[in-house]
C-alpha cells in the first residue's frame, strides 16, 4: 500500500468515525415520537461496530447521524413523502378496486408528495442562502 492509500484510508475512517455520541443519539431519539421498541431497535442500530484491521468502525452510529442530519434538514420533503405513502396505503386498501389503481397511484403520489416537499424545504430562506452562495462561487469559479 502507498503513503497515499495509507492516509486515505485513515481520513475515511476517522470520517466514519465522527459521528454522534450515543447519548446525543438517544437524547434525539427520546424526543422523537416513536415506540419504544423502535427507540430500541434503533439504538441497537446505533451500537453496531465493525473492526477493519486495526480500527474499530463504528458504522450505527454514522448511519443514525446521517438519517437525523437529513430529516433536520429536509424536514418538509419527509413529511410530504411520508404523508404520500400513507395515502397511497390507504388508497391500496380499497377492497378490489384498491389494488388495481394502487399500484399505478403510489408512484405518482409519492413523487408528488416528494416534489412538494422539496419545494418547501426550497423555498426555506436558509436554503436560497446556500443555494445564492453557491451560485456566486461557481460563477467565479467559471468567470
Amino acid at each position: 500500500m502507498t503513503e497515499m492509500t495509507v492516509n486515505n484510508r485513515d481520513a475515511l475512517l476517522r470520517d466514519i468515525n465522527d459521528a454522534m455520541p450515543l447519548r446525543k443519539i438517544a437524547d434525539a431519539l427520546d424526543r422523537m415520537s416513536l415506540s419504544a421498541d423502535t427507540k430500541a431497535l434503533l439504538m441497537d442500530l446505533a451500537a453496531v461496530t465493525v473492526k477493519a484491521g486495526e480500527f474499530v468502525v463504528n458504522l450505527g452510529r454514522k448511519i443514525l447521524t446521517l438519517a437525523l442530519a437529513v430529516v433536520q434538514a429536509f424536514p418538509g420533503t419527509i413529511f410530504g413523502t411520508v404523508v404520500a405513502v400513507v395515502v397511497a396505503a390507504l388508497i391500496a386498501g380499497f377492497p378490489v378496486i384498491g389494488a388495481a389503481i394502487g399500484v399505478f397511484l403510489k408512484p405518482l403520489l409519492v413523487t408528488y408528495g416528494l416534489t412538494v416537499g422539496a419545494l418547501s424545504d426550497l423555498r426555506d430562506p436558509l436554503w436560497s442562502d446556500r443555494l445564492g452562495d453557491l451560485e456566486v462561487k461557481l460563477s467565479s469559479l467559471l468567470a
